[in-house]
Protein backbone atom coordinates (compact mmCIF):
# COMPACT_ATOMS: atom_id res chain seq x y z
CA UNK A 1 0.00 0.00 0.00
CA UNK A 2 1.45 3.37 -0.97
CA UNK A 3 1.51 6.41 1.26
CA UNK A 4 -1.10 8.16 -0.88
CA UNK A 5 -3.57 5.28 -0.80
CA UNK A 6 -6.31 5.64 1.78
CA UNK A 7 -7.99 2.73 3.47
CA UNK A 8 -11.75 2.65 3.93
CA UNK A 9 -12.27 3.64 7.54
CA UNK A 10 -15.41 1.49 7.65
CA UNK A 11 -13.14 -1.54 7.43
CA UNK A 12 -11.56 -2.92 10.56
CA UNK A 13 -8.12 -1.37 10.95
CA UNK A 14 -8.82 1.32 8.37
CA UNK A 15 -8.36 4.17 10.84
CA UNK A 16 -5.02 2.81 12.03
CA UNK A 17 -3.88 2.11 8.47
CA UNK A 18 -4.39 5.74 7.50
CA UNK A 19 -2.39 6.96 10.48
CA UNK A 20 0.79 4.93 10.03
CA UNK A 21 3.66 5.19 7.60
CA UNK A 22 3.66 1.97 5.56
CA UNK A 23 6.68 -0.18 6.36
CA UNK A 24 6.65 -2.49 3.36
CA UNK A 25 7.31 -0.57 0.14
CA UNK A 26 9.96 -2.83 -1.31
CA UNK A 27 12.16 -5.80 -0.37
CA UNK A 28 11.98 -6.61 3.32
CA UNK A 29 15.71 -6.49 4.02
CA UNK A 30 16.08 -3.20 2.16
CA UNK A 31 13.50 -1.67 4.48
CA UNK A 32 14.77 -3.40 7.59
CA UNK A 33 16.96 -0.41 8.47
CA UNK A 34 13.87 0.67 10.44
CA UNK A 35 13.25 -1.19 13.67
CA UNK A 36 9.72 -2.30 14.31
CA UNK A 37 9.44 -2.31 18.09
CA UNK A 38 6.66 -1.38 20.52
CA UNK A 39 4.28 -3.68 18.68
CA UNK A 40 1.98 -3.47 21.69
CA UNK A 41 1.48 0.23 20.88
CA UNK A 42 0.17 -0.73 17.45
CA UNK A 43 -2.26 -3.24 18.95
CA UNK A 44 -3.28 -0.64 21.55
CA UNK A 45 -3.99 1.94 18.85
CA UNK A 46 -5.91 -0.57 16.77
CA UNK A 47 -8.25 -1.70 19.56
CA UNK A 48 -8.82 1.83 20.87
CA UNK A 49 -9.56 3.24 17.42
CA UNK A 50 -12.10 0.53 16.63
CA UNK A 51 -13.82 0.80 20.02
CA UNK A 52 -14.04 4.59 19.64
CA UNK A 53 -15.33 4.29 16.09
CA UNK A 54 -18.04 1.76 16.85
CA UNK A 55 -19.30 2.72 20.32
CA UNK A 56 -21.05 5.85 19.03
CA UNK A 57 -22.24 4.39 15.74
CA UNK A 58 -25.03 1.94 16.47
CA UNK A 59 -25.68 1.23 12.79
CA UNK A 60 -22.07 0.27 12.10
CA UNK A 61 -21.75 -1.65 15.35
CA UNK A 62 -24.91 -3.62 14.57
CA UNK A 63 -23.63 -4.36 11.06
CA UNK A 64 -20.46 -5.98 12.39
CA UNK A 65 -22.08 -7.73 15.34
CA UNK A 66 -24.83 -9.13 13.12
CA UNK A 67 -22.27 -10.76 10.86
CA UNK A 68 -20.52 -12.45 13.76
CA UNK A 69 -23.23 -13.18 16.31
CA UNK A 70 -26.57 -13.60 14.50
CA UNK A 71 -25.86 -17.11 13.10
CA UNK A 72 -25.32 -18.60 16.57
CA UNK A 73 -26.55 -16.16 19.23
CA UNK A 74 -29.51 -14.78 17.31
CA UNK A 75 -30.72 -11.23 16.71
CA UNK A 76 -32.12 -10.73 20.23
CA UNK A 77 -28.88 -11.70 21.96
CA UNK A 78 -26.86 -9.64 19.48
CA UNK A 79 -28.99 -6.61 20.26
CA UNK A 80 -28.10 -7.01 23.95
CA UNK A 81 -24.41 -7.16 22.99
CA UNK A 82 -24.79 -3.90 21.06
CA UNK A 83 -26.55 -2.19 23.97
CA UNK A 84 -23.97 -3.38 26.48
CA UNK A 85 -21.05 -2.37 24.25
CA UNK A 86 -22.39 1.17 23.92
CA UNK A 87 -23.21 1.45 27.62
CA UNK A 88 -19.88 0.01 28.84
CA UNK A 89 -17.30 0.04 26.02
CA UNK A 90 -14.09 -1.83 26.90
CA UNK A 91 -11.01 0.18 27.88
CA UNK A 92 -7.64 -0.89 26.50
CA UNK A 93 -4.43 -0.76 28.55
CA UNK A 94 -0.88 -2.09 28.38
CA UNK A 95 0.07 -4.37 31.26
CA UNK A 96 -1.97 -6.33 33.75
CA UNK A 97 -4.95 -4.35 35.10
CA UNK A 98 -5.40 -3.51 38.76
CA UNK A 99 -8.44 -4.41 40.80
CA UNK A 100 -9.37 -0.72 41.00
CA UNK A 101 -9.19 -0.30 37.21
CA UNK A 102 -12.03 0.15 34.75
CA UNK A 103 -13.82 -2.90 33.39
CA UNK A 104 -14.54 -4.46 30.96
CA UNK A 105 -10.95 -4.27 29.82
CA UNK A 106 -8.52 -5.35 27.11
CA UNK A 107 -5.04 -5.72 28.64
CA UNK A 108 -2.11 -6.14 26.23
CA UNK A 109 0.71 -8.26 27.67
CA UNK A 110 4.06 -9.18 26.12
CA UNK A 111 4.17 -12.88 26.91
CA UNK A 112 7.42 -13.70 25.14
CA UNK A 113 9.82 -12.75 22.39
CA UNK A 114 12.80 -14.52 20.90
CA UNK A 115 15.25 -13.95 18.09
CA UNK A 116 14.55 -16.04 15.03
CA UNK A 117 16.89 -17.15 12.26
CA UNK A 118 19.24 -14.32 11.25
CA UNK A 119 18.94 -12.57 7.90
CA UNK A 120 20.70 -14.09 4.88
CA UNK A 121 23.66 -11.70 5.25
CA UNK A 122 24.26 -12.52 8.91
CA UNK A 123 23.64 -9.62 11.26
CA UNK A 124 23.90 -6.95 8.55
CA UNK A 125 20.62 -5.66 7.18
CA UNK A 126 19.19 -2.55 5.60
CA UNK A 127 21.05 -0.10 3.41
CA UNK A 128 22.81 3.25 3.59
CA UNK A 129 20.52 6.20 2.98
CA UNK A 130 21.44 9.44 1.29
CA UNK A 131 22.46 12.02 3.87
CA UNK A 132 23.59 9.58 6.51
CA UNK A 133 27.00 10.28 8.09
CA UNK A 134 29.74 8.36 6.34
CA UNK A 135 29.52 6.30 3.20
CA UNK A 136 29.31 3.05 5.10
CA UNK A 137 26.55 3.40 7.66
CA UNK A 138 25.54 -0.13 8.58
CA UNK A 139 22.74 -1.79 10.47
CA UNK A 140 23.11 -4.80 12.69
CA UNK A 141 19.84 -6.54 13.21
CA UNK A 142 17.67 -9.58 13.11
CA UNK A 143 14.09 -10.74 13.39
CA UNK A 144 12.20 -11.28 16.61
CA UNK A 145 9.17 -13.50 17.09
CA UNK A 146 6.79 -11.82 19.54
CA UNK A 147 3.81 -13.26 21.37
CA UNK A 148 1.32 -10.75 22.75
CA UNK A 149 -1.63 -11.74 24.89
CA UNK A 150 -4.78 -9.63 24.72
CA UNK A 151 -6.44 -10.40 28.04
CA UNK A 152 -10.17 -9.76 28.15
CA UNK A 153 -11.58 -9.04 31.62
CA UNK A 154 -15.28 -8.61 32.40
CA UNK A 155 -17.53 -8.99 35.43
CA UNK A 156 -20.06 -10.99 33.43
CA UNK A 157 -19.30 -14.24 31.62
CA UNK A 158 -21.37 -13.39 28.53
CA UNK A 159 -19.60 -10.03 28.21
CA UNK A 160 -16.21 -11.76 28.43
CA UNK A 161 -17.24 -14.16 25.67
CA UNK A 162 -18.51 -11.59 23.18
CA UNK A 163 -15.65 -9.16 23.85
CA UNK A 164 -13.18 -11.97 23.19
CA UNK A 165 -14.83 -12.50 19.83
CA UNK A 166 -14.83 -8.74 19.20
CA UNK A 167 -11.08 -8.50 19.86
CA UNK A 168 -10.48 -11.49 17.60
CA UNK A 169 -12.50 -10.03 14.74
CA UNK A 170 -10.71 -6.67 15.04
CA UNK A 171 -7.20 -8.15 15.06
CA UNK A 172 -7.96 -10.67 12.34
CA UNK A 173 -9.85 -8.16 10.20
CA UNK A 174 -7.00 -5.63 10.45
CA UNK A 175 -4.30 -7.90 8.99
CA UNK A 176 -3.56 -5.44 6.20
CA UNK A 177 -3.05 -2.57 8.64
CA UNK A 178 -0.82 -4.69 10.86
CA UNK A 179 1.29 -5.74 7.89
CA UNK A 180 1.68 -2.10 6.88
CA UNK A 181 2.93 -1.45 10.42
CA UNK A 182 5.68 -4.06 10.03
CA UNK A 183 4.04 -7.23 11.38
CA UNK A 184 4.85 -10.38 9.39
CA UNK A 185 3.92 -14.03 9.72
CA UNK A 186 0.85 -13.33 11.86
CA UNK A 187 -0.86 -16.17 13.69
CA UNK A 188 -3.54 -16.32 16.39
CA UNK A 189 -4.61 -18.55 19.26
CA UNK A 190 -6.61 -18.15 22.42
CA UNK A 191 -8.38 -19.72 25.35
CA UNK A 192 -10.05 -19.40 28.72
CA UNK A 193 -8.05 -18.22 31.72
CA UNK A 194 -8.22 -20.19 34.92
CA UNK A 195 -8.62 -18.02 38.04
CA UNK A 196 -5.20 -17.02 39.40
CA UNK A 197 -4.86 -14.30 42.00
CA UNK A 198 -1.68 -12.84 40.48
CA UNK A 199 -3.30 -12.34 37.08
CA UNK A 200 -7.02 -12.04 37.67
CA UNK A 201 -8.83 -9.41 39.76
CA UNK A 202 -11.58 -10.63 42.04
CA UNK A 203 -14.99 -11.55 40.59
CA UNK A 204 -13.72 -11.44 37.00
CA UNK A 205 -14.16 -13.64 33.97
CA UNK A 206 -11.25 -13.68 31.57
CA UNK A 207 -10.09 -15.00 28.23
CA UNK A 208 -6.88 -14.40 26.30
CA UNK A 209 -6.32 -13.89 22.58
CA UNK A 210 -2.70 -14.48 21.60
CA UNK A 211 -1.15 -12.72 18.64
CA UNK A 212 2.17 -13.94 17.27
CA UNK A 213 4.14 -11.83 14.81
CA UNK A 214 7.66 -11.48 13.49
CA UNK A 215 9.24 -8.05 13.09
CA UNK A 216 12.74 -6.75 12.37
CA UNK A 217 14.89 -4.96 14.90
CA UNK A 218 17.99 -3.07 13.82
CA UNK A 219 20.69 -1.02 15.53
CA UNK A 220 22.59 1.56 13.42
CA UNK A 221 26.38 1.66 13.55
CA UNK A 222 28.94 3.78 11.76
CA UNK A 223 32.12 2.33 10.26
CA UNK A 224 35.22 3.94 8.82
CA UNK A 225 34.63 5.97 5.69
CA UNK A 226 35.77 3.66 2.84
CA UNK A 227 37.16 6.69 1.00
CA UNK A 228 39.89 6.86 3.64
CA UNK A 229 40.81 3.19 3.38
CA UNK A 230 43.08 1.78 0.65
CA UNK A 231 44.48 -1.69 0.13
CA UNK A 232 48.30 -1.53 0.16
CA UNK A 233 48.93 -4.98 -1.25
CA UNK A 234 48.36 -8.69 -1.01
CA UNK A 235 50.83 -11.34 0.10
CA UNK A 236 50.24 -15.02 -0.56
CA UNK A 237 52.59 -18.05 -0.58
CA UNK A 238 52.74 -19.96 -3.81
CA UNK A 239 50.28 -22.86 -3.87
CA UNK A 240 50.20 -26.32 -5.44
CA UNK A 241 46.94 -27.87 -6.58
CA UNK A 242 46.89 -31.47 -7.88
CA UNK A 243 50.62 -31.34 -8.39
CA UNK A 244 50.49 -28.13 -10.41
CA UNK A 245 52.16 -25.04 -9.07
CA UNK A 246 49.74 -22.13 -9.19
CA UNK A 247 52.30 -19.45 -9.91
CA UNK A 248 51.02 -17.10 -7.20
CA UNK A 249 53.77 -14.67 -6.21
CA UNK A 250 53.92 -11.90 -3.64
CA UNK A 251 52.81 -8.45 -4.74
CA UNK A 252 55.05 -5.70 -3.40
CA UNK A 253 53.52 -2.33 -2.79
CA UNK A 254 55.26 0.94 -3.41
CA UNK A 255 57.71 1.63 -0.59
CA UNK A 256 57.90 -1.98 0.54
CA UNK A 257 61.45 -3.03 1.42
CA UNK A 258 61.05 -6.78 1.87
CA UNK A 259 58.58 -7.67 -0.85
CA UNK A 260 55.73 -8.08 1.61
CA UNK A 261 52.64 -5.92 1.76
Amino acid sequence: MGRKDKANTRNLGGTLQNEIEPFFEGPLLANARTSIVLLERVILGLLRSEVDRLKDNEEELTRFFSHFFDPTAGAEERARFVTNFQREPPVTVIGYPRAAGDFPCFAIILESEEETDPPIMGDYVGMTLEGEPGEAAEYEGGFFRNTYGIYIYAQNSDVAVYLYQFAKMVIFGAKTALQCAGFTDLSFSGGELSPQEMYLPDNMYARVLRVQATAPMTVPRLVIDPAKVRVLGLYMDDIVVDGMRGGVTPYATEGSENGES
